[in-house]
């Protein structure tokens, strides 16, 4: 028989093979990795450290101890007051199911392509560090969609998302930029009125820090990678639709302050801007909405 079928049989075969991959390591990583704490447990004890009193920023080889913390005060301010009456092992749990939930959201909200896109090595790499790469993906597809001030969300975090306000500004999109635009500002003023202090310790732990090429796979010097990343933006900008997102994706993995193996699950973004057809995520709400 001619037609779609056979291909969609092979399809479905090579989902099902990475699904049952997927489900092996992430058993894997549950069952071992998981029964100690993962880079999550650092934003938790910035939280107390301030909450305490205590430095939140380490400097010299103590920056590059396990559970020190490299993002801005804003995330630390959130956590803070949660440490009071959240016990740590409750927001460890929640912050994995959030992930796992992520994952969920990324491969189309089913089961058998959330296990096959967890066989993307990065991917579950990110499982088990438990960093910020996979809740960056997900806030560029939202960022896109229907949310832009959730690329100035994830920007306090990892910076590299911020050029999605960039993308948004060439695609003319005025009322998104500003809502990105203001909704960052608003976080960095605040935070900064709240603690001016703690601001002036995050700019001098970055200062201080040594190693010009961060923890990254890439070779390169940040600030090359950042203007690659960019380059990246401006051009899917110009481009916009489906292949401009996906390049906007491209920037965003590439400006990653520390590209570790497990940083490029940001590319998981791609999958959502690509089952989204020619048009891209930013024309489905127009869609659903005249539907």
């Amino acid at each position: 028989m001619t037609g779609p079928w056979p291909e969609r049989r092979w399809s479905i075969i090579v989902v099902v093979i990475l699904a049952a991959i997927g489900g092996a390591l992430l058993a894997i990583t549950a069952a071992t990795f998981w029964m100690n704490p993962g880079d999550s447990f650092a934003y938790w004890i910035a939280g107390e450290r301030l909450m305490g009193g205590e430095p939140v920023y380490a400097t010299g080889d103590a920056a590059f101890a396990p559970y020190a913390y490299h993002y801005t005060p804003p995330l630390a301010q959130v956590l803070a007051p949660l440490t009071l009456f959240v016990p740590a092992v409750v927001y460890l749990t929640a912050f994995r199911v959030l992930l796992l939930l992520v994952t969920w959201d990324l491969a189309g909200r089913r089961f058998l392509p959330m296990l096959a896109l967890i066989a993307f090595l990065p991917v579950v790499l990110e499982l088990r560090f438990e960093n910020v790469n996979l809740l960056m993906a997900a806030a560029i597809v939202y960022g896109l969609g229907r949310f832009p001030w959730l690329f100035s969300v994830a920007a306090i975090v990892k910076i590299s998302p911020g050029l999605g306000i960039v993308y948004l500004v060439l695609r003319r999109r005025w009322r998104d930029a500003l809502i990105a635009i203001t909704v960052g500002t608003l976080m960095v003023v605040v935070s900064f009125v709240l603690d001016p202090r703690l601001w002036g310790d995050f700019i001098a732990a970055v200062r201080d820090q040594p190693g010009s090429t961060g923890n990254s796979l890439v070779p390169l010097p940040y600030v090359v990678r950042a203007l690659i990343g960019l380059a990246l933006a401006v051009a899917g900008g110009m481009l916009g639709r489906r292949r401009g997102e996906l390049l906007l994706v491209a920037a965003i993995t590439i400006a990653n302050p520390n590209l570790a193996l497990n940083g490029f699950a940001v590319l998981a973004a791609a999958v959502p801007i690509w089952f989204a057809g020619p048009d891209g995520l930013a024309a489905r709400p127009r869609r659903d909405a005249s539907a």
